[in-house]
């Protein structure tokens, strides 16, 4: 059973502090013993509201330095901010918190904390992704205490049983909501239904079974290009370069011929595996340079890609790699992938791949509405023509989308300049060689969209499988002149 709600501690599990110079230098720096540091914890500060950091750093310098209070509380404040700069994310936090909140989980933080510390929520950016949140400064009461548990799941509206409690303290967040009837992740700490060695591993697990099952993980076998090898390890990905919808994850593979990098993606809609390996066969069929893929089978899917060669596009324009840009245009008009930009291309020397192509394939948005099963293509080949048409809503290629993708690349650079020419020069020599393939691509994709599992595709207003008269589409463009379709497109 996938759980409702999904409860996080924060420091520890979600984000770290590199230096903790109010938390535990406080008393060196104000002259006093650790004891009498220790006893005020105890006495209350954790559940303690405060206006502001003034008025905590104030209240801690009564407590402590009664006889330099103004001082005090300046050293105190001070040591509150420098440790609040301190704190960053853990690896992979803000990407994996977005994809399980896009999946319909509803997310909670459930934290121990003087009042002061919950600024880093916001300022790294997590506080849009939970849906309640539970601190010990604001609730009166500290884990382990049963109450603040059960205050965020009432918030959420979620039974403890439908709930799992992700955490780094084993008390707190293993065996205080285990008795409650929560599920458990422990963060480091043994004891819970699941063990984790940070939460990003949160990412690769199926939690829908009980218990969770593990997509991929050190130890596992892969098959990948007719090599096979072994994962030596596996990190997420920098939440700056993951994508919007899904999770990437780095993997280092022993292979008979020595170490590589793989990627692991996880997609938001699990069929979308089935799409992006396709485009990938297709990218490689038509003499473009593309990585490796394979599907990596289990309760869900993942797919697998090779590292791209060279590095991510940065204002690589000469002759040559405008000249490489023309034929990716041209597999993007062709096969509809609206994701061509320069985060996906990675340049090495005057070649130029293209990475991330789930987003092919869809350009006729059809109505779904009231189909019985807009998931399988027969849907859409049994439909009359007459009814297809009423249910087209609009085309996703267009010359605005288009011009708006080459603008990403070439920005002002003017007609006619050399730059400008070998991009035309690449587009329609690339072009003209998929219309001396176009028999053997067009037979490709009749048999792909035929069988199972189906290529669904498009947006979720729009989801639908792929179908043969999404080929007919393809086969239109295939047919055109080049220069038509050039000067049509740009």
């Amino acid at each position: 059973m996938t759980p409702e709600a999904i409860l996080f501690d924060l420091y520890g599990t979600l984000v770290k502090a590199s230096q903790r110079p109010f938390s535990r230098g406080l008393p060196a720096a104000l002259g006093v013993s650790r004891r009498a540091w220790i006893d005020l914890l105890r006495s209350g500060l954790l559940t303690m509201p405060f206006a502001d950091d003034a008025q905590c750093a104030a209240f801690v310098a009564r407590a402590l330095a009664p006889d330099r209070v103004d001082a005090a509380a300046v050293v105190c404040r001070s040591l509150i901010d420098a440790e609040c700069a301190a704190v960053t994310c853990m690896p992979g936090t803000a990407s994996l918190l977005a994809f399980l909140k896009r999946r319909g989980i509803k997310l909670g933080l459930v934290s121990n904390l003087a009042a002061p510390f919950k600024t880093p929520v916001t300022t790294l950016g997590l506080a849009q992704a939970f849906d309640t949140v539970a601190y010990s400064c604001d609730e009166g009461l500290a884990k382990p205490h049963a109450d603040i548990y059960r205050r965020a799941l009432d918030r959420l509206g979620v039974e403890p049983a439908r709930a799992l409690f992700v955490g780094d303290n084993l008390l707190n967040d293993v065996q205080a909501p285990s008795a409650l009837g929560m599920r458990t992740a422990g963060v480091g700490v043994t004891g819970g239904d699941i063990a984790l060695a940070s939460v990003s591993e949160l990412g690769l697990l199926e939690l829908s079974s009980t218990p969770a099952v593990r997509l991929l993980g050190e130890g596992d076998r892969l098959d990948i290009g007719g090599s096979r090898g072994v994962v030596l390890g596996v990190e997420p990905v920098a939440d700056g370069e993951q994508g919007r919808y899904n999770l990437v994850y780095k993997c280092d593979v022993a292979i008979d011929n020595g170490p590589v990098t793989l990627y692991a993606k996880r997609f938001l809609l699990p069929e979308t595996v089935h799409v992006e390996a396709f485009a990938y066969q297709l990218q490689a069929l038509t003499g473009l340079p593309a990585c490796t893929v394979a599907r990596h089978t289990g309760l869900e899917d993942l797919l697998l890609v090779t590292t791209a060669p060279g590095h991510k596009w940065n204002e690589d324009l000469t002759e040559e790699t405008a000249y490489a840009l023309g034929g990716h245009f041209v597999f993007a008009l062709l096969f509809s992938n609206a994701d061509i930009r320069p985060r996906n291309a990675f340049v090495d020397g005057g070649r130029v791949t293209m990475v991330d192509l789930e987003h092919c394939f869809f350009n006729l948005a059809l109505d779904t509405a009231g189909l019985a099963a807009p998931e399988r293509p027969e849907t859409f080949d049994r439909m009359p023509a007459d009814e297809l048409a009423a249910r087209m809503k609009k085309r996703v290629l267009s010359s605005r989308a288009t011009s708006r993708a080459r603008r990403s690349f070439f920005r002002d650079e003017p007609k006619g300049s050399p730059i400008d020419e070998a991009f035309h020069t690449g587009f329609l020599d690339y072009y003209r060689q998929q219309q001396g393939r176009a028999t053997d691509l067009i037979d490709i994709l009749r048999t792909r969209v035929a069988v199972d599992p189906p290529l669904v595709v498009g947006t979720h207003g729009y989801r639908r499988a792929l179908a043969q008269v999404d080929v007919d589409d393809i086969t239109t463009r295939l047919q055109m002149d080049a220069q038509t379709a050039y000067e049509g497109t740009w």
